[in-house]
């Protein structure tokens, strides 16, 4: 038994529970009619991060007894592409529309559905070979793997535009004075900042693998979260100590 993989897919499984949690209290949320789609997509955020999540835990679960089928990790990763750019477009969305007051989402949803199919077509071209599994995470072995300038773009619309939304989404603390809207922005903003920065570092992997890195290193998510729910739903300590309000939810 592969331990590494069993600790990772139940790491991931909690991590999964958590985002639908945070998913579906954030949803309880009241907004104004002009709003509700903004914050539809926030919440699509979490629940497609949740089922991405739930769905490699489930993965790594099986490779943790045996190495799961070449066509069982393709259609996963594929499905996981698809989350990806569905949570991506949703969370860019989302601070896009905070910060400017629109949402386009027409030009969004065309970035990152042309995205999807690129990164489908690339992964497709490339002929999977067998499946492999390292520090407990599933992945496939490409005939011709994607390389190149061809990569770097693809890394470029997969990282730089939730990066750009969460900083400028941070400016707005120096747009009032609220504090409740200034706690708020600084906690969601730096969190999200911190997780992607620290995701795309890879974690797991620069603290030399192993199951207790690999379990720290999907727990940085679950941090991130509950400091964004903190950030809507401060305890009575911090409402207290800060002079912050939490969000009023739908009655």
């Amino acid at each position: 038994m592969d331990n590494t993989a069993l600790g990772a897919g139940i790491a991931s499984l909690v991590g999964a529970a958590l985002y639908l949690f945070v998913g579906w209290r954030i949803s309880r949320r009241a907004v104004s009619p002009e709003s509700r789609f903004a914050a539809s997509q926030f919440t699509l955020f979490w629940i497609a991060l949740s089922g991405a999540t739930a769905i490699g835990g489930l993965l790594s679960l099986v490779a943790a007894f045996t190495t799961p089928a070449l066509a069982l990790a393709v259609t996963i990763t594929d499905l996981n592409i698809l989350l990806a750019c569905a949570l991506l477009w949703g969370l860019v969305g989302y601070l896009v529309y905070l910060y400017t007051g629109r949402g386009f989402v027409v030009p969004l949803a065309v970035l990152y559905g042309t995205l999807y199919v690129l990164l489908l077509y690339y992964l497709t071209a490339g002929d999977a070979t067998s499946v492999v599994v390292t520090a407990g995470t599933v992945g496939v072995t490409y005939t011709t793997p994607v390389g190149g300038p061809i990569l770097g773009v693809l890394a470029i619309l997969l990282i730089v535009p939730e990066f750009l939304a969460s900083f400028a989404y941070f400016t707005l603390v120096f747009r009032t004075k609220d504090r409740t809207i200034r706690y708020r922005v600084a906690l969601v903003s730096w969190s999200l900042i911190a997780w992607f920065s620290i995701g795309s570092a890879n974690i797991g992997a620069a603290l030399g693998g192993g199951l207790a890195a690999e379990v720290f290193g999907r727990s940085i998510g679950d941090i991130a979260a509950l400091v964004i729910l903190l950030a809507y739903y401060p305890p009575m300590a911090i409402r207290n100590r800060l002079g912050v309000a939490p969000i009023q939810s739908r009655s």
